[in-house]
């Protein structure tokens, strides 16, 4: 399904309350913003409440956290000399941190939708596959960090 196609369809969904009688092609630009502000809210809200959970990182591969680049080789020699449990303690701790911290993302990640301009919602339905991550990037990234840090710091001592 196409990009538009999809916003549109997601806009006619009466569950969402944004003027389903009307057919897709019929809406404004303010009518589409509010479809694309509803779906991204209604996403992030599922995210923090799959990933800020017991096991929603460590449990789950695709989003799971390993050791990065070099702590990764050393990783692998510790494990040839035994200490394989303290390896995976670290990526349980790590994940673990992880799972603490995204509760604290929910509130900037819905007020960034909240914040949306039509502008941005176009960019969005009309961008290319990374134009949800971008639009979350730029308004959320340094205050995402900031809460972030501390969670993880105390998780991880």
């Amino acid at each position: 399904m196409q990009r538009r196609q999809f916003a549109a369809s997601l806009i006619a969904v009466p569950s969402l309350g944004l003027g389903a009688a009307a057919p897709a092609h019929a809406l404004g630009e303010g009518d589409a913003a509010a479809g694309v502000r509803a779906a991204l809210e209604r996403g992030a809200n599922v995210a923090v409440s799959a990933l800020g959970r017991t096991d929603g990182f460590l449990g789950n591969p695709k989003v799971r956290i390993e050791l990065p680049g070099f702590l990764k080789d050393a990783g692998k020699l510790l494990k040839s000399t035994g200490q394989g449990k303290r390896v995976d303690e670290l990526i349980t701790v790590m994940n673990r941190a992880a799972e603490a911290a995204v509760p604290a993302a929910k509130a900037l990640l819905v007020g960034a939708v909240k914040s949306m301009s039509v502008d941005d919602a176009l960019k969005i339905v009309r961008g290319g596959d990374t134009s949800v991550a971008e639009f979350f990037s730029a308004r959320t990234r340094q205050p995402i960090a900031q809460k972030f840090l501390s969670i993880v710091a105390r998780a991880t001592e």
